[in-house]
């Protein structure tokens, strides 16, 4: 049986381990480090806001963020900081994000921001999110300095 839920007490190690398993499958391409003490602050800071996908008891994905203000508008905006699914439950990643979505409008915010890393994954999650209605707004860029 599968649920969705906003994350609780219980679920919260398990979604962490699925946020480590997401920074090293996204970020391996990259050969960045990963502060194990720095991921662990960063799920704290979000996890008020953070859904999770159970199946047969066991959380398989975790959908991670927070709500902020818009820069320009001032719409409250939910910014996904975290979005993975066990590979063997990908199956339901939509069904999570539809989920979060719907929430989302629920408590009056506009807008949904989704990240994409620009590793192997990222033609195939481009391709997804303008299915879904999203339109590409920025593009990061980074700089190993010093």
């Amino acid at each position: 049986m599968m649920e969705i839920r906003k994350g609780s007490e219980q679920d919260y190690k398990a979604a962490m381990l699925l946020v480590v398993d997401f920074t090293e499958e996204s970020l391996a391409e990259y050969g960045t480090y990963l502060d194990p003490d720095q991921l662990q602050k960063t799920f704290d800071a979000v996890w008020k806001t953070s859904f999770v996908t159970v199946v047969d008891e066991e959380v398989v994905g975790v959908l991670a963020g927070h709500i902020i203000e818009d820069s320009c508008s001032k719409l409250p905006v939910y910014e996904e900081i975290f979005w993975f699914m066990r590979r063997d439950h990908r199956e339901y990643g939509l069904k999570l994000l539809n989920f979060v979505e719907s929430w989302c409008a629920s408590k009056g915010i506009k807008r949904l921001t989704m990240s994409c890393m620009h590793n192997s994954m990222k033609e195939k999650l481009f391709k997804l999110y303008k299915k879904l209605g999203f339109r590409p707004i920025e593009t990061r860029f980074i700089k190993e300095i010093g």
